[in-house]
């Protein structure tokens, strides 16, 4: 079984009931009580727990102390993205929070996919990001921006202002940042001339993140990483 799980709020140390998404998947993996595990708030504390019960009813568990520890890259990353369609944008954001990138921004553009049926996808992204966290120790959660109109994100008054735009064919070749920083990503067929524009006006500059063609969720993670160092 995995060995650490996201909780929050952390309870007090001492037997705590366990919310029933978590119960759940403890009997999928099959947990058995004297198994020991980690929980985390995604806000940077963790405590130990030791399974108590995992039979018919709601789990229990045994919580320690919980500790304040950091496990976050030294720089802040947020990925804006034209998010492309079902599987691939959950593998969006997974892979991405695994890597360290610190807050989504999902976007809706001219060109973007046929949106699907939205109702649930918050909801899903955010078990899929806490699953993700507690893969690869991350201590916090990365946020999870509302879907929204490119024109709102571009208007937003608390992008950081290192901002690069995925842009093929630019001569500027994508780093590490020094700083906090933004990265946006259109659609499969590209942003339109005036999305680009609109862009530009609100800060971001064009790069280059090599010489192939990427699909939208390849381009993030590539961009994301070169900003990550």
């Amino acid at each position: 079984m995995a060995r650490r799980y996201h909780l929050s709020p952390l309870p007090p140390p001492g037997q705590v009931e366990l919310p029933v998404e978590l119960t759940r998947h403890l009997r999928s993996v099959r947990a058995r009580p004297g198994d020991r595990f980690r929980v985390f708030d995604g806000a940077g504390l963790e405590a130990d727990a030791e399974l108590l019960e995992a039979g018919r009813g709601p789990a229990l568990a045994m919580l320690g102390a919980a500790a304040s520890v950091r496990r976050e890259p030294t720089r802040r990353v947020e990925l804006a993205c034209a998010l492309p369609k079902g599987g691939r944008a959950d593998w969006l954001f997974e892979h991405a929070t695994e890597i360290g990138v610190a807050a989504f921004h999902p976007l809706r553009t001219a060109r973007s996919a046929r949106a699907e049926a939205r109702s649930g996808s918050m909801q899903r992204w955010e078990r899929i990001v806490r699953a993700a966290a507690g893969q690869c120790d991350r201590s916090h959660l990365p946020t999870i921006h509302p879907e929204r109109d490119l024109a709102a994100f571009l208007a937003a008054a608390d992008l950081p202002g290192s901002r690069w735009l995925a842009a093929p064919g630019s001569d500027q070749v994508l780093e590490p940042s020094p700083e906090s920083a933004v990265l946006l990503i259109g659609p499969e067929g590209g942003l339109t001339a005036d999305e680009v524009v609109a862009a530009s006006r609100s800060g971001f500059q064009a790069v280059s993140l090599g010489p192939l063609t990427l699909r939208a969720e390849t381009a993030a993670l590539v961009g994301a990483a070169r900003l990550l160092g």
